[in-house]
């Protein structure tokens, strides 16, 4: 008979350990793209207005035109009603966060009691219980602006959970089909769940997979409506991180190390940081070959695992870690080399492997509780040391910088923090690598000279911040229109200044800080 009391106490003691290790993290305040999804977003400060997220992109262009690429209406409409309860305060964010964490650790446990030994109840414990301390998701919990990723992952294992309890009848399969639409919803990246589900079914649930697929279209066509028609979203390439600008020779022979690095943080989590920005740029033993082979030596090793054991459990969560493992190997460049939020979902599929190997030992419970609290335990340390450098922008900049001291977004954002601290002479190195990191006439250039041309002018010297913001004015950023503006009113020059506010205001009409250069008085 199964001892249902345990469920709950697994699912609290989770919670419990959740908020014992993260509580001190709701103290901490909204952190890098935090300000301008939810901070600076009216949208996201009026819950009426929650219907408009299906109409746009999450993330305006940096031009101040509508645009972009990411269409996550379900994550922003938590965040409006996230905001309600604590309006310009982020705990309601991290005590959300913090929750849907807990919760899909709690159905992890119920996933992988289905498919393990009965007996070996603490086999799903433990995997939900690394899940949930692991420090590579810290990112997940710790970084509000990550919400979509908890959150497409919670939507994506609960439909899972719908599909192991079909029956051959829509009831179980339209549910199911609801919950990956709000997963894909809550972030592109719910496709992986579509895949997972469809997989499952071909595996597992062969009599319902033509009602299943049959849902996934209607789930599909639903999902484009939205993105293609309503919010009619353009396709932008990121030119910000060196792989997102590499050649499709540097990313296949960066691949190796990046699919290495993942599964060494899984054991070894020391480089635990923000998203990383690196290329392989010469085939050699360190760089390529000893990845590469350690690559097709763990391949190996699980493909003689399926042919041996024939285990379609083993095979199922092997393609889920592939799926996801696959996605972020850079054969698709993304917007960094390796991040510690993209494994959040692979993690699963690898918990699921090393479990499935478990149960083959046949290993007695007993036999798992004292290994299962000591990894837990180091684990737990290392996530907690990993929190303290979440205190403020400036420590967590700080602490990334020396695992990866050439990352235009480390050097950028911790410019950007000096400067809002005033300690303007400070920001000037790291926006100057921030210039020499980038390509030239980039966004992401554009943006380093007027932060730099930015930091000259609150110095006291307009005549130097001019000529670098002059520069960036061919970016069409309304940032740079608004430096040099206020660069030609401190330097005296009315009638420069005149001339071109007349230009700017016709490209941003009803920008407040153009309109109030406009009317102030001349420095001289």
């Amino acid at each position: 008979m199964k001892k249902l009391y345990h469920y709950p106490l697994i699912f609290l003691t989770l919670v419990l350990l959740g908020t014992s290790l993260y509580y001190q993290s709701f103290n901490f305040g909204f952190f890098l793209d935090d300000d301008f999804q939810i901070v600076n977003n009216p949208l996201v400060h009026d819950l009426s207005n929650w219907y408009l997220h299906f109409t746009k992109s999450t993330v305006a262009l940096g031009n101040g035109q509508s645009g972009g690429i990411y269409f996550k209406p379900v994550m922003m409409i938590a965040y409006s009603m996230l905001w309600q309860l604590t309006p310009e305060q982020p705990v309601a964010f991290r005590v959300f966060q913090l929750l849907i964490h807990c919760l899909n650790a709690s159905l992890i446990f119920l996933l992988f009691r289905h498919f393990f030994r009965k007996d070996l109840f603490l086999l799903p414990v433990a995997a939900a219980f690394v899940f949930l301390v692991h420090p590579i998701n810290s990112e997940a919990v710790l970084f509000i602006a990550d919400l979509q990723e908890p959150l497409y992952t919670a939507f994506g294992l609960m439909a899972l959970l719908v599909l192991t309890r079909a029956t051959d009848r829509w009831q179980h399969l339209l549910p199911a089909a609801l919950l990956l639409l709000l997963s894909l919803l809550s972030k592109e990246s719910g496709l992986l769940f579509v895949l997972v589900s469809a997989i499952y079914c071909l595996l597992f649930q062969k009599p319902y997979k033509i009602k299943f697929i049959v849902s996934l279209v209607a789930v599909g066509g639903i999902y484009f409506f939205f993105r293609l028609g309503l919010a009619q979203l353009t396709i932008i390439h990121s030119d910000t991180m060196q792989i997102s600008r590499a050649t499709v020779f540097t990313r296949l022979i960066t691949m190796p190390k990046v699919l290495v690095h993942y599964i060494h943080l899984f054991f070894w989590p020391d480089q635990i940081s923000l998203t990383q920005d690196w290329v392989v740029a010469k085939i050699d033993f360190k760089q390529f070959w000893f990845p590469l082979l350690q690559i097709l030596a763990f391949l190996s090793l699980c493909v003689y695992f399926v042919v041996r054991t024939k285990d379609k459990v083993f095979l199922f969560f092997l393609l889920w870690f592939g799926l996801g493992w696959g996605l972020h190997s850079q054969v698709v460049p993304l917007d960094g080399t390796v991040s510690d939020r993209w494994f959040y979902f692979t993690i699963i599929g690898f918990l699921g492997m090393l479990c499935c190997w478990l149960n083959k030992l046949e290993i007695k419970a007993r036999y798992i509780i004292f290994p299962l609290v000591l990894v837990s335990a180091a684990l737990a340390v290392r996530t907690h040391a990993r929190i303290q450098n979440w205190k403020s922008p400036m420590s967590l900049y700080l602490h990334d910088l020396q695992i990866d001291p050439d990352s235009f977004y480390l050097n950028n954002n911790l410019g950007l923090e000096l400067f809002k601290l005033k300690r303007f002479e400070e920001s000037i190195p790291y926006f100057e690598k921030s210039i020499s990191g980038s390509i030239e006439k980039s966004t992401a250039w554009f943006t380093a000279v007027t932060n730099l041309g930015s930091a000259y002018l609150f110095m006291g010297l307009p005549g130097k911040a001019e000529s670098f913001l002059n520069i960036a004015l061919e970016g069409q950023d309304i940032k740079s229109h608004r430096a040099y503006a206020a660069a030609l009113l401190q330097l005296g020059l009315k009638p420069q200044l005149d001339a071109f506010l007349k230009v700017a205001l016709a490209k941003f009409p009803n920008d407040a800080v153009l309109l109030k250069l406009k009317d102030a008085p001349s420095a001289q």
